[in-house]
């Protein structure tokens, strides 16, 4: 017979990673928008400022997306108050969300997407950009922007059916266009997964830390 001890707690499956680069330049990878994703992200940007940074890189390659409310509430974290999306349904009622409260952060900021960075990833870097707040780097984004409902039939079988779509702050379409960086980079054809890239590979990392040196990094969001 063993006896074990065993603490009940949440597990965070997908938690943001951070790492200090050159140039007091803080980066965070968010692999998904879950619950509480959010609030990690503040704990975690607060943790970078004390280690000096004064410049972030948001990585979201490779994110598919998650809870829209979690990547609302780090937009509302970057932004003054203003438009972070709006949501428009078949009678075309539209349906605007705005950010709240004045920034938490004001630091300058670079987000970094791919093909596989999804719907939640999507908003949050359309937020971002066309609010002139961060430039986005990389390569154009998958464009998933709708909202899909499911409805219960009397026999136990559900009906999923679109109800809503997406819209950015300067009222374009997400869904089958996605979001065009403001600087296109590639990565190197000797990448042979996207999901797998060597620091030394990495040509759109490298491109983020480049823009942040420059003095005039904020010429670069407009």
């Amino acid at each position: 017979k063993i006896e074990l001890e065993i603490k009940r707690e949440k597990i965070n499956t997908n938690p943001i990673t951070i790492e200090m680069l050159e140039n007091n330049i803080g980066y965070l990878k968010i692999p998904s928008f879950d619950e509480d994703t959010a609030n990690d992200f503040k704990e975690k940007i607060e943790e970078l400022q004390k280690k000096g940074a004064k410049k972030i890189i948001i990585d979201l390659r490779n994110n598919g997306g998650g809870i829209v409310n979690e990547a609302t509430d780090i937009a509302d974290m970057l932004l003054e108050k203003g438009q972070t999306i709006s949501t428009v349904d078949n009678n075309n009622k539209r349906e605007v969300t705005y950010s709240k409260n004045k920034p938490e952060f004001t630091m300058p900021v670079v987000v970094i997407t791919n093909e596989n960075s999804a719907s939640a990833s999507e908003i949050l870097a359309c937020s971002l950009q066309d609010n002139e707040r961060a430039k986005i780097i990389g390569t154009k984004t998958y464009g998933k922007g709708i909202i899909q409902t499911l409805l219960s039939l009397a026999d136990g079988s559900g009906l999923k059916i679109t109800t809503e779509e997406y819209y950015t702050p300067k009222g374009t379409t997400i869904h089958k266009v996605g979001i065009t960086p403001n600087e296109e980079v590639k990565l190197p054809d000797t990448v042979k997964s996207v999901y797998s890239v060597t620091r030394e590979e990495d040509t759109q990392l490298q491109k983020a830390i480049e823009i942040l040196g420059e003095e005039n990094w904020h010429e670069f969001t407009k």
